[in-house]
């Protein structure tokens, strides 16, 4: 084989892989398969949150009645906004003994009884977030408080508006690429959806026992993304 014949072949070959590289959408002939992707921005307005009551004893009733002591204040210091604290759940007491390791070598193990009792809920206004820890705070409840404990209450609406941007994104480059082709992009072979997020970091230290107050929450993202196979005539 001639070296020319060679080089001409090698070229047609560069052709034709550089002619897949500036379409890479197309599945097959007549099909074309995009990638739409939809964002909505928002603020949680929630947050789902747990407090623990725990105490340590070598009485057992000892640390019971501590527990529920603190329960008690708890009750009264958040009595003013009880009536916001939605799902509201008060777990039964939890009481287990827990062995310590000998003070110095030939002596006993030790026991301690471990008493602990969490109540959880829901607060849709966090505008009462600060005086619900505060109350929190001041009856010894122990509490975590990360990103993840926020949310936004219609998150499901959130999610459709992000889902139908992408699905408009999809259809669109799909429409793009029949012009170019002078074509027209049709109906739906295959859609699937992915959903996503992407908080911006909050504009607070995470927040622990007796922390200060929360004051400021950062945005969120929600990202929906859809591949999607269309028909091109």
């Amino acid at each position: 084989m001639s070296f020319d014949r060679l080089r001409g072949q090698h070229g047609a070959l560069r052709a034709a892989i550089l002619a897949l590289g500036l379409f890479p959408a197309l599945a097959l002939a007549g099909e074309v398969s995009v990638t739409g992707e939809g964002k909505v921005e928002f603020t949680p307005d929630s947050i789902r949150l747990q407090f623990t009551a725990r105490e340590e004893d070598q009485d057992p009733q000892a640390a019971t009645d501590a527990v529920r002591e603190k329960i008690s204040q708890w009750e009264e210091a958040v009595s003013a906004y009880r009536n916001q604290l939605e799902d509201y759940d008060s777990a039964t007491l939890n009481l287990y003994t827990q062995q310590l390791p000998p003070n110095k070598e030939g002596d006993q193990p030790r026991a301690r009884a471990v008493a602990s009792q969490s109540v959880s809920f829901t607060l849709p206004a966090l505008d009462s977030l600060n005086p619900v820890l505060q109350a929190a705070q001041k009856s010894g409840l122990e509490y975590h408080i990360s990103d993840g404990n926020f949310f936004h209450s219609s998150e499901e609406k959130l999610e459709r508006e992000a889902l139908g941007k992408a699905i408009d994104d999809a259809r669109e480059q799909c429409e793009f690429i029949a012009m170019r082709l002078n074509q027209t992009c049709g109906d739906v072979k295959m859609l699937s959806t992915s959903y996503g997020g992407r908080p911006v970091p909050m504009m607070m230290a995470e927040a622990r026992g007796k922390s200060g107050p929360v004051t400021a929450i950062g945005n969120r993202e929600l990202t929906v993304t859809v591949s999607a196979t269309f028909e091109i005539d």
